[in-house]
């Protein structure tokens, strides 16, 4: 399942995440799709936290005048 999240735009993937807290909050859908949903946001919460890492590093080189990336 994380083969088809690296590709969506953050601002997709941060969507997704929203539409899967509510279905799990709810809670009124069986095990094994909350399971799943689980499983779908840990990976989309991975993915969205290392591109806002990367996206922090290189704001963190450009104020610093390291261009070279």
């Amino acid at each position: 399942m994380t083969d088809s999240i690296e590709p969506r735009p953050l601002e997709e993937r941060l969507r997704r995440l929203e539409e899967i807290a509510r279905l799990l909050d709810a809670g009124d859908k069986p095990l094994d799709v909350q399971l799943k949903a689980f499983e779908e946001g840990m990976a989309l919460a991975e993915s969205c936290r290392a591109d806002l890492e990367r996206a922090e590093l290189r704001v963190t080189e450009l104020a610093k005048g390291d261009t070279k990336a």
